[in-house]
């Protein structure tokens, strides 16, 4: 009988299935399935507060580790384009990496 892990990794997959997409990853030869989703970010300076629109895109820890400069090519509409990962990306408890990204000009 499978246990909490093996439920949470099935949950897990099921989101990506549903919610994620295909993106071609850099260094590698088949495409990963990934979500991206766009984040606000508030940045303080004294009494001053800026609110700033990022884009993360999340990728499960079991298809591959990714790297600060990878770059990851999307073509859904709304982030169609190539993005770097611009800082070192963060594991969650799911097992997913979150990666910042910013967009390659």
């Amino acid at each position: 009988m499978p246990g909490f892990p093996e439920h949470r990794r099935a949950l897990t997959d099921a989101a990506f299935a549903t919610f994620g997409e295909d993106a071609a990853w850099s260094g590698r030869a088949q495409s990963v399935r990934v979500r991206v989703r766009g984040k606000d970010e508030d940045d303080r300076f004294g009494s001053v507060s800026l609110t700033r629109r990022t884009v993360v895109v999340l990728v499960r820890s079991w298809e591959l580790t990714p790297a600060q400069g990878d770059i990851v090519i999307i073509s859904t509409p709304a982030f169609a384009g190539s993005w770097r990962v611009k800082a070192r990306p963060m594991r969650d408890g799911k097992g997913v990496w979150v990666c910042s990204v910013e967009e390659v000009a």
